[in-house]
């Protein structure tokens, strides 16, 4: 089971309830047949007993029932989710086997900068700061405190030229602590620059509705970027499906790697060196550049992919992962549910998204 299923159980109250019944019948089982044969001390039986055979055997059926209740909910929960997570499994396997060209495909709505001729670029690497704290701490300590003390004692006579004596002594301390603490720290940072993460800042001059001299910023994340981007999503989907603590999540989960694998971008950090060689030429002879993205902004894009020179398009942004991603959740989720009620399963094509 589920560590949620495992969570609904109450095998504790199951116990106990059980335990409960066993006493109030090795109980109430001798003590109706004592009092069966003469009905005038059934009658006279102390109250006291009787209500507390009463609540034990009150209590004992109280906590069995929702003991019950909790292994039959445990257990109705944990093949619920077992079937979503075999469904989401599929459908996840699925969405895998899909061209990774399918996440950089656009639709209604994007836009494309077509003949662009590069005006400006700039590449932002990633940073990573780490640091450490050191230092010592010196104590400097005082002790004040008083006491008082009482002593008596006695002396008798047991013979001649002997004596007893006794003496008995008491005391009482109490004091206090105080000091001075000093502590002298040292911070100590690095930041170094992921040289393999670089974002990338453009801005072309195309046709557009200033004029045939538009200018549009065109704006990409690092590959590093956008791989936590697809890993927070992936998480938050998981999430929402009970995380770690369900088989539903944890199936989720177990595909981010294979997911990123596939659809995460592969090109940004190339796109940059290739866009810089182009703006170290002149600008006539600098080939068109056709950009392909998701609105930002007044002229602005993130670039989805772009095209140099005509050539094959690079993978920048996988824009449409995020619905490619949503519709294998929606058919893993209906196919499970469908799987419940024993009725056909429908496999309806990820690329309709």
């Amino acid at each position: 089971m589920s560590p949620m299923a495992l969570s609904m159980r109450k095998r504790s109250l199951l116990v106990w309830g059980i335990v409960l019944l066993v006493v109030w019948a090795a109980i109430t089982i001798p003590v109706t047949v004592l009092y069966s044969s003469d009905p005038i001390q059934r009658a006279g039986m102390a109250i006291a007993l009787q209500l507390f055979i009463g609540i034990l055997g009150l209590l004992g059926v109280i906590f069995l029932i929702v003991g019950i209740a909790g292994e039959v909910r445990s257990k109705r929960f944990n093949k619920r989710d077992w079937a979503l997570a075999d469904a989401l499994h599929e459908s996840l396997g699925e969405l895998w086997h899909e061209p990774a060209e399918s996440a950089y495909r656009l639709v209604e709505g994007d836009a494309t900068i077509s003949g662009a001729r590069l005006v400006e670029i700039e590449r932002h690497f990633d940073s990573q700061t780490e640091g450490a704290i050191n230092g010592t701490m010196s104590h400097q300590l005082r002790m004040f405190g008083t006491s008082f003390s009482s002593s008596y004692g006695s002396a008798r006579s047991t013979g001649r030229g002997t004596a007893s004596m006794s003496s008995v002594s008491a005391g009482v301390f109490s004091g206090s602590i105080k000091g001075l603490s000093e502590v002298n720290l040292n911070v100590s940072t690095t930041t170094r620059n992921n040289l393999m993460g670089d974002a990338l800042f453009a801005v072309f001059e195309a046709p557009g509705p200033a004029g045939v001299r538009d200018t549009y910023r065109v704006i990409s994340m690092s590959q590093p970027g956008v791989i936590s981007w697809l890993q927070e999503l992936i998480g938050f989907a998981a999430n929402q499906v009970g995380g770690p603590r369900t088989h539903a999540g944890g199936t989720v989960l177990s595909w981010v790697q294979n997911l990123i694998s596939r659809f995460a971008p592969g090109d940004i950090s190339y796109v940059t060196d290739r866009l810089k060689a182009l703006h170290s030429r002149s600008s006539e002879e600098r080939e068109p550049v056709t950009v392909y993205g998701t609105q930002a902004g007044r002229n602005a894009l993130i670039a989805t992919s772009i095209s140099i020179g005509g050539a094959q398009q690079l993978s920048m942004m996988p824009s449409r992962f995020p619905a490619l991603f949503g519709r294998a959740l929606a058919i893993g989720v209906a196919n499970g549910e469908q799987k419940l009620a024993g009725q056909p399963i429908v496999r309806p094509s990820l690329s309709q998204a």
